[in-house]
């Protein structure tokens, strides 16, 4: 190739880097939004009634929303609609998470569990109840 061809390509390249940047960004976001959506629903279809109904109705609203804007919005009216996809979302891990903290715990008297296994062969509680890792050999 010329000196002059070698310009010319170089010229296009970066005429159309933003151009490739832009569709990359499309790209990705979409792949992105399309794995949320997913996630999404099956997040609510596994956790079925644990879900309050206000916050499930909101999801499924931002969820609806995000599919439109897959199916035929612009890269920017995708990214508006994963954020607020996103936020119901975070809002209901928050109220499961709520329930969750609103039942009873076992052990939350302040009793010790002994069930659980004690410290093994290679293992010593010192002092507090730390436990401290030991290893040793057999020099017989």
């Amino acid at each position: 190739m010329t000196k002059i061809q070698v310009e010319k390509m170089v010229e296009e390249a970066e005429k159309f880097a933003a151009e490739d940047k832009e569709k990359r960004d499309a790209i990705d976001t979409k792949n992105q939004a399309e794995s949320v959506i997913y996630q999404t629903e099956k997040q609510l279809k596994e956790l079925g009634d644990k879900v309050p109904g206000d916050v499930k109705e909101k999801v499924e609203g931002k969820l609806k929303e995000l599919q439109v804007a897959v199916a035929g919005g612009s890269t920017q009216t995708i990214k508006d609609a994963l954020a607020a996809l996103n936020q119901e979302v975070m809002q209901l891990g928050q109220s499961l998470y709520q329930q969750q903290g609103s039942g009873p715990t076992p052990g939350a008297d302040g009793a010790a569990d002994s069930t659980g296994p004690g410290p093994g062969p290679s293992e010593k509680t010192g002092d507090g109840g730390d436990v401290i890792d030991a290893d040793f050999t057999d020099s017989n």
